[in-house]
């Protein structure tokens, strides 16, 4: 029988290992792949195991694939990431992030939802295949990657770029979830992460018609871009758990740390998500049309620069029969309703889907990703193995 005190004890050395995407100013994730891969390999001489490894400015960005091949047609895949954000502010966390910390049902630490909890729930679900072989109507894989938390271009985006799949491989993506386990994600919006740099003329804040301040001015444009895009892509879709797109402004770069110099440089970002009734390409380009119009109009530079996108994406009309027979797995296991859900985007799902392989992303979260004091339930992990174990069991 497979061992909850072991997984509860990997899970915990797991959340140990510091792996702070480095765009967050961490230092990747080699040491937790490192540690995972040792472990998991121990497990069994059987383990297919191979290892896609991307590059960023100098650091190592590892991608694991664990398969188990019961010679069946088809291949369930559970897709998890090992990266982590930051953090944040630790004078607001009740317990140390980087230690795995158990009260009653709740483990706390950073990373521990989002996605620790993924990451364990489906390797529970492969190393009790590997003891009960026999049940199994489908392969089984699970792949762990890095740098979702940055956009996953150096996680599935690499592995998709040198690793084939084909229409018999399914996806599941633990990295999405409600309370209760009640939603089934299908679809997601199209993303862009867009930074806006104001370049106007720095000058004495004591003599301001010397200059053009950057930062009135991009206070200016970010608040027509805001309006514009709110008022042009005003469709809504009830389909999604947000049911229209969103425009938000979330970060500034100042160009100036003196209160008496006015700046001639200023950045701002936004994060857009945007429902499949729009292209990116079609947003992106209102967005070029109104800061160049801008730039003429007060006599400035505006550059753009696409910092993350992705398309929106959402499974094939074959897809429909294994989301079914998922939902089927939550009900029969669970005991509840469940309903298919479109949302913001971000995950590993939409790039599975964007190459026309159906994917799902579903698991039961309280939703504490990225918060100070962030957790999973015990519960929760191994109620979400249990639905997994049932759906390899099928015939799909």
């Amino acid at each position: 029988m497979t061992d909850k005190n072991y997984f509860l004890d990997l899970y915990s050395r797991m959340i140990e290992i510091n792996a702070v995407n480095p765009s967050g100013g961490g230092r990747g994730e080699v040491q937790r792949a490192e540690f995972l891969k040792k472990e998991i390999m121990k497990w069994s001489k059987d383990i297919k195991f191979e290892e896609y490894d991307a590059e960023s400015n100098g650091i190592k960005r590892p991608n694991l694939l664990f398969y188990l091949d019961a010679k069946k047609e088809k291949t369930i895949w559970f897709v998890a990431h090992i990266d982590t954000v930051s953090e944040g502010d630790l004078a607001l966390w009740k317990y140390p992030p980087f230690k795995a910390t158990v009260e009653g049902d709740k483990v706390y630490g950073r990373g521990t939802c989002d996605n620790g909890q993924g990451v364990i729930s489906s390797l529970f679900a492969f190393k009790y295949f590997l003891e009960h072989r026999k049940e199994m109507q489908n392969n089984i894989g699970v792949i762990l990657v890095s740098d979702e938390e940055a956009g996953s271009k150096y996680g599935i985006g690499f592995v998709l770029e040198h690793r084939k799949f084909t229409k018999n491989d399914k996806f599941i993506v633990p990295d999405y979830g409600t309370p209760t386990g009640d939603s089934v994600e299908v679809a997601e919006k199209g993303v862009i992460w867009l930074k806006v740099t104001v370049i106007g003329q720095q000058c004495h804040a004591s003599t301001p018609d010397n200059g053009k301040n950057a930062h009135r001015l991009g206070r200016e444009l970010e608040m027509r871009i805001d309006k514009k895009l709110h008022s042009e892509f005003s469709a809504s879709d009830s389909q999604f758990t947000v049911p229209r797109s969103t425009f938000e402004p979330t970060k500034v770069d100042s160009g100036t740390s003196s209160i008496n110099i006015i700046p001639g440089k200023e950045s701002f970002y936004f994060d857009m998500r945007i429902l499949p009734k729009y292209s990116v390409d079609e947003v992106f380009n209102e967005v070029k049309r109104m800061s160049d119009e801008f730039a003429r109009e007060f006599g400035v530079e505006v550059q753009r620069d696409i910092i993350n996108r992705a398309n929106p994406s959402k499974n094939t009309s074959e897809g429909k029969a294994f989301v079914e027979k998922f939902i089927d797995s939550v009900k029969k296991i669970r005991g509840i309703n469940v309903q298919s859900v479109g949302i913001g985007g971000g995950t590993c799902g939409a790039f599975f889907r964007n190459e026309g392989l159906d994917t799902i992303v579903w698991g039961t979260l309280d939703e504490t990703e990225h918060m100070p004091n962030e957790y999973a339930k015990i519960s929760n992990i191994f109620g979400d193995a249990d639905v997994f174990i049932d759906f390899v069991k099928k015939e799909l």
